[in-house]
């Protein structure tokens, strides 16, 4: 009877259909399976854009990972178009310092790993105010990224475009101005 209420308890749990995986006490409802998804290619295009907004800039090189994990999954599993992925980064907090030709020397790390990703057709751009209240002007910045009105003005466009938000690790809101950037920021 036990036996028979457990094997009902079961089939409830997982809407009907009995456990794929062999369970044990330690794991009672077995154990998950890899999958991919298989109508993947009838999306023709994945777009994304990551919203920037870090106290700590040297967070971007963290997120960098994630932005890395989505263009090998893409080119690993799809969609199989003939541009597939478009990814747009948008900076706007106190991580722009790490775009700042005064700094490379400081972050030339994540701003080298940032060139390879703009080689892989990721799009970096920065809110011209977040930058302004750094004390840095377009000119004052690598030449691989772009400075736009602002930075909510530029995640509203993507997102009215179709691109989905992801506001992975972004630590909102935050001043471009924090105690982890001030020794970085192009003082007046």
């Amino acid at each position: 009877m036990k036996l028979r209420t457990l094997a009902i308890a079961a089939l409830l749990l997982t809407g009907g259909t009995p456990l794929a995986h062999a369970q044990s006490a330690d794991a009672p409802f077995g154990s998950a399976k890899f999958v991919t998804y298989s109508d993947i290619d009838s999306v023709k295009q994945l777009k994304a854009v990551w919203d920037f907004n870090f106290v700590d800039p040297k967070s971007v090189g963290v997120v960098f990972n994630n932005i890395g994990a989505l263009i090998r999954a893409t080119n690993e599993f799809g969609p199989h178009e003939v541009e597939p992925l478009k990814v747009v980064a948008v900076s706007h907090g106190p991580e722009v310092v790490v775009f700042a030709k005064r700094n490379y020397a400081k972050y030339k790390e994540i701003v080298d790993r940032a060139v390879s990703l703009t080689k892989q057709g990721v799009r970096f751009e920065i809110c011209r105010n977040a930058a302004a209240a750094q004390g840095f002007k377009p000119e004052d910045l690598h030449g691989f990224v772009d400075v736009t009105p602002a930075g909510p003005y530029a995640l509203a466009y993507y997102q009215a475009k179709g691109y989905t938000m992801n506001a992975v690790g972004a630590t909102m809101p935050t001043p471009p101005i924090s105690d982890l950037n001030k020794a970085d920021i192009n003082k007046k």
